[in-house]
């Protein structure tokens, strides 16, 4: 890390801690928003604060309803194994660089293996691969296909922590602001509701509009305000929804662009202007880079299309299963009954009593990622686990001092 890094983190959280109140949520969300060029600290603190406005957020909101923080907290821990570059590296770089025989004896050892709760199997994790012998084949020597794995990761990485930040930028805010307002208030009324929506543009989020976060605040506040469970977990959801709508219209060009990272990057590797290919190369290199899509369809299925809940891993490509233990819908939204809610369920076929059909294909489609999303936000809604911490004691003291934690603090 480079001086200046190193002073404008220290300072960064010398600020925070070096007055005699305590920071706010709002301090502390600007704060790491200003934080460049460290993406892995930045999704820590970023899960983190999550988890702090999740907290808070469910304090106010009264009831045992997980709310967008409360998600968005185990979706960006998620995110942070890939901005991390996690175990995938080894995987691609066995892969992409060994023959056919060898590479068909490594598959079956990435099997997936679901987190079903306390003592039961975790996920099998990726073999590692000495460093000391590399698989070099002489193939790769001038074509630049040994970076080939590198430059994939690098961009999926980089695409990745840049839509957690840009997310994060403009709903940490917001969510920062709500509390600050709400806190202070014991019956908050049209003033805090008024001064929230200040600054919230009108119009689709398609064109850059916040209409859907305008509507979704003004869920939140109806929710805050009524004692009917029912209505109360109708009015969450329905808020839930229209921000989880309008966030994944922000990280659309992001998704898109880390699922097209690979063709991207071998593109770029092998066809960049002034490399040309001797003929007798040619279906040898093809060939290769036949076995980096196919690759990556199976590394996307298994690490990317995926979501780490506290006590389980659901795979984005599949239909969701009911909550461990529960059924698929907890009573209060076991049937819909404000029309607003039923007809946005009903828009992305989440309205039923099944999950059937809700795995994603392409997770780079909005209407797909939409469907899985709002049938994990009606299923997952009373799940207590959804409002743990996200890390455990020794990590988290390390985050709060604005450093990455080490292998000995456990894993991420």
């Amino acid at each position: 890390m480079d001086r200046a890094t190193r002073a404008a983190r220290v300072a960064a959280a010398e600020a925070l801690s070096g007055t005699s109140e305590p920071p706010s949520l709002l301090d502390k969300v600007h704060a790491i928003i200003a934080l460049k060029d460290e993406p892995v600290l930045r999704n820590l603190l970023i899960t983190q604060c999550y988890y702090e406005l999740s907290a808070e957020l469910v304090r106010l909101l009264g009831g045992r309803n997980a709310h967008w923080c409360s998600f968005a907290t185990w979706a960006s821990k998620t995110a942070g194994r890939f901005i991390r570059n996690e175990e995938v590296p080894e995987v691609l770089r066995r892969l992409i660089l060994s023959d056919g025989e060898e590479r068909e004896s490594f598959l079956p050892r990435l099997s997936i293996t679901r987190l079903r709760g306390q003592g039961e199997p975790e996920r099998d994790r990726a073999p590692r691969i000495s460093a000391i012998d590399p698989l070099i084949p002489w193939w790769g020597h001038g074509l630049g296909l040994m970076d080939l794995p590198e430059r994939i990761l690098t961009e999926l990485s980089s695409d990745i922590a840049l839509g957690n930040l840009k997310v994060f930028e403009e709903l940490g805010p917001l969510f920062a602001r709500m509390i600050q307002l709400y806190r202070a208030c014991p019956q908050p009324g049209d003033a805090q509701l008024e001064a929230l929506l200040e600054g919230l543009l009108s119009g689709p989020s398609p064109d850059g509009g916040q209409g859907l976060l305008r509507s979704a605040m003004e869920h939140y506040h109806e929710a805050m305000l009524t004692e009917d469970r029912d209505k109360k977990a109708e009015l969450v959801l329905l808020a839930n929804a229209r921000v989880g709508l309008h966030e994944q219209v922000r990280l659309q060009p992001y998704i898109a662009r880390a699922l097209n990272a690979p063709i991207r990057c071998m593109i770029e590797t092998v066809g960049s202007p002034g490399r040309r290919l001797p003929d007798a190369l040619r279906s040898m290199v093809q060939d290769k880079l036949d076995k980096v899509q196919a690759l990556w369809r199976l590394v996307a299925t298994k690490e990317m299309m995926t979501m780490r809940l506290p006590d389980e891993v659901l795979e984005l490509g599949h239909d969701l299963p009911a909550p461990l233990g529960s059924p698929l819908h907890c009573p209060e939204l076991a049937t819909i009954e404000d029309r607003e809610l039923y007809e946005l369920l009903r828009e992305y076929d989440a309205h039923d009593h099944t999950t059937d059909g809700c795995g994603a294909e392409d997770w780079a489609s909005l209407r797909e990622r939409m469907s899985y999303i709002l049938e994990l936000f009606r299923s997952r809604q009373s799940c207590q686990r959804l409002l743990e911490r996200p890390f455990n004691p020794a990590q988290h003291a390390e985050i709060l001092a604005w450093r990455v934690p080490m292998p000995i603090h456990g894993e991420l």
